[in-house]
């Protein structure tokens, strides 16, 4: 190379390679613009070092000679960082921003943590990880999950999970261990440690002593107490499953938010206003909770730091539902279940609306019709858009609830029943219906780890808890009455909209205690 095409050119020593290329063309750059002056061809500046992700670099530098980039999700985070590093702010940060919006599933997660920093462009860390705790035990329960490095399993289960257990967590580790014993169970000590001892209940305890692996080591995991100062368990990951009650003004778009513990204690009384512009995405913001309610047809997205929410209607719920393809894709494969409710006489049955159910684990898309009951786990997207096709009434016919393997349904005629997914089975149990009204009622229970299925009256503020184990009916009278001890709206909603279960992270928890 003769010596104007070694003046003509800059040398970018980035880590153990290096690159070369035109003066004139990366001084379009705003980073290098600066640094070679306004006159590329007059710079003495020759030779520059950089610190960056090889494979981003050498994808931005073909973008720049060649017009053209290929895009991986094992870099494009990184790359999205160096284009910011570098003042660059055209299409091709959007371009990044789409790629990693339309290709991110979990597979992607152990080349996607490593180049997330507090700082990231793309995502940062508080928002990869406020996935990762809101949608753990959907994590666990994918193929994908059994297929991660120790270090992904590690991370994901040092957070602040959103969990109805921490055996649930101990569940997640050995199943991961047991699908290749040989060679992981070398792993089990290390990430035992990342279970919240302190935290763990007894009746769980005891079924861990008993597990095979866990009993075949010399030593027990060491348990910490409550009253300890050395305990560190830190947070109580299992108190972020809370009941969520909604009030609304008749005269206004303004909600007032209460969200109550399992023992249904006040934890959040808030005020938040309609924002109709809240974006829609699946990564989101550490402080910001997607709740579902009406039987799965409806969803409210809160953001407790702004204070305000956005409404989805069910065609709204169902183009939502797209974002979640990362998580569902890569679940286990289809399980449909149907059961006959009673004799059809007309072989035809009408089929009533949809409900989109969160369980636990997975999620499960039920019908209610009118002679029989069907349900889907591990929904496709495909699945809900081929049932939401043939849609039957658009009045509410039934209220439905899941609880562990158990959907709780309620029709409008009272007829109350549960069916037992996994072993297909349909069961009617028995209610008062001449005390209520079906257009006045609410269904919900929590997840998991529980053992009431909750009913309440939006009108007479009764409430009803029927008991799974004993399979009673008890009346409770203490959870509307939580009265606003807030300055912030002095008048009183008149209307309960909807009273259901959601996760409402730590973080976002302590925010709302603290503006308060």
């Amino acid at each position: 190379m003769d010596s104007l095409e070694t003046v003509d050119q800059l040398t970018i020593v980035n880590r153990s390679l290096e690159h070369r290329i035109d003066k004139k063309l990366i001084c379009k750059i705003p980073y290098f613009e600066i640094m070679l002056s306004h006159d590329c061809l007059e710079s003495q500046t020759n030779k520059v070092e950089l610190n960056f992700n090889e494979k981003a670099l050498k994808s931005f530098l073909d973008w720049l000679e060649l017009h053209s980039i290929f895009l991986e999700m094992d870099y494009v985070i990184n790359l999205c960082n160096m284009l910011d590093y570098f003042g660059i702010k055209d299409h091709l940060v959007q371009d990044c921003i789409n790629y990693f919006n339309d290709n991110f599933s979990l597979k992607h997660l152990p080349v996607v943590m490593p180049q997330v920093i507090p700082v990231s462009k793309l995502i940062d860390s508080s928002r990869l990880n406020a996935f990762i705790c809101r949608y753990f035990l959907k994590i666990a329960n994918t193929n994908v999950w059994l297929d991660y490095p120790v270090e992904t399993i590690e991370y994901m289960c040092s957070l602040d999970l959103m969990i109805h257990s921490e055996y649930q967590v101990f569940d997640a580790i050995m199943k991961w261990i047991k699908a290749k014993a040989d060679s992981r169970k070398c792993y089990i000590e290390r990430l035992l440690k990342l279970i919240r001892w302190c935290h763990l209940e007894d009746k769980d305890l005891s079924k861990i002593r008993e597990n095979e692996l866990i009993g075949s080591f010399n030593s027990t995991p060491e348990i910490c107490a409550h009253d300890e100062s050395n305990c560190n368990c830190i947070n109580d990951r299992t108190k972020q499953g809370c009941f969520v009650l909604i009030e609304e003004w008749l005269d206004d778009k303004d909600l007032r938010v209460k969200v109550l513990d399992g023992n249904f204690g006040l934890l959040i009384n808030q005020v938040v206003r309609l924002d109709e512009f809240m974006p829609l995405i699946l990564l989101q913001d550490e402080h910001v909770s997607d709740i579902s309610f009406d039987s799965g047809r409806q969803m409210i997205r809160i953001d407790w730091k702004q204070k305000k929410y956005c409404m989805l209607d069910l065609t709204a719920y169902k183009s939502y539902y797209q974002i979640y393809r990362s998580i569902f894709e890569d679940q286990e494969g289809l399980k449909f279940h149907s059961v006959i409710t009673k004799p059809d006489q007309s072989n035809s049955d009408l089929m009533y609306e949809l409900s989109l159910l969160e369980a636990a684990e997975k999620f499960i898309l039920v019908r209610n019709g009118l002679y029989r009951f069907k349900c889907w786990e591990n929904p496709s997207i495909a699945d809900i858009k081929n049932q939401s096709e043939c849609y039957g009434q658009k009045q509410c016919t039934y209220l439905a609830t899941v609880q562990d393997n158990n959907v709780y349904a309620l029709t409008r005629n009272l007829d109350f029943f549960r069916f037992n997914i996994s072993k297909c089975e349909f069961n009617r149990i028995g209610f008062r219906k001449d005390k209520f009204k079906f257009v006045n009622l609410l269904l919900t229970s929590k997840q998991a780890n529980d053992d009431r299925v909750i009913l309440i009256d939006k009108t007479t503020k009764d409430v009803l808890c029927f008991n799974v184990s004993t399979q009673e009916w008890k009346s409770i009278d203490q959870i509307i009455d939580c009265k606003s001890n807030s300055s912030e709206d002095s008048k009183e909603p008149n209307v309960l909209k909807t009273f259901t279960f959601g996760f409402i992270s730590l973080d976002s928890i302590n925010l709302c205690l603290e503006q308060n």
